[in-house]
């Protein structure tokens, strides 16, 4: 590993990394619930998981490629429609993660289970109204969103959209489950 002077010090990138990500203030041993080096080993799944989530369009369309160019198409563009739910879910799953952790950093594990319980209990009525709306409204909001494309291309997205809609709930719920095990 190359080595790099900082300040006069010879110093190893990923020393240097280390220095970066290392806490400036270090919690007592007795207060903390995970080893730094338990934390650390954390971020591997997590970009994983955010590669997986960020592959999901990719291979929706590598599989829908056999049923032409207007398929091909019209998944492209609800998966555009699809990221911004995936990440509404996310976003909400992350913001009550971060109550829950707060209640189980003070040791209160009966309102961390209880908060945990309203995570998953709202984010799976978030994304069943969401659901329902992208079915109801599922032409009105594709020609808002997509105006003038072809008939052809327009059908193939409406099918899509209408389909993966039906899959809200369980993103939703699996990203609420995620975030509290993260």
């Amino acid at each position: 590993m190359k080595a790099l002077k900082i300040d006069g010090d010879k110093m190893s990138i990923g020393s240097i990394v280390n220095r970066l990500i290392e806490p400036k203030v270090q919690i007592d041993e007795d207060r903390k619930l995970f080893s730094n080096l338990d934390l650390k080993r954390l971020i591997v799944p997590l970009i994983i998981e955010q590669m997986l989530t960020m592959m999901v369009g990719l291979v929706d369309t590598m599989m829908i490629s056999y049923a032409g160019e207007a398929a091909v198409s019209g998944v492209s563009l609800v998966d555009m429609i699809n990221g911004l739910f995936i990440f509404v879910f996310s976003a909400l799953a992350t913001g009550g993660a971060v109550i829950v952790s707060q209640y189980i950093g003070n040791k209160d594990k009966e309102k961390g289970c209880y908060s945990a319980s309203q995570l998953i209990t709202i984010t799976a009525i978030v994304s069943v109204l969401f659901m329902a709306i992208a079915l109801l409204f599922n032409g009105v909001i594709l020609d808002l969103m997509l105006g003038g494309v072809e008939a052809e291309v327009m059908n193939s997205a409406k099918t899509y959209f209408y389909i993966s809609a039906l899959s809200y709930p369980l993103l939703a719920v699996y990203s609420g489950g995620t975030a509290i095990y993260q």
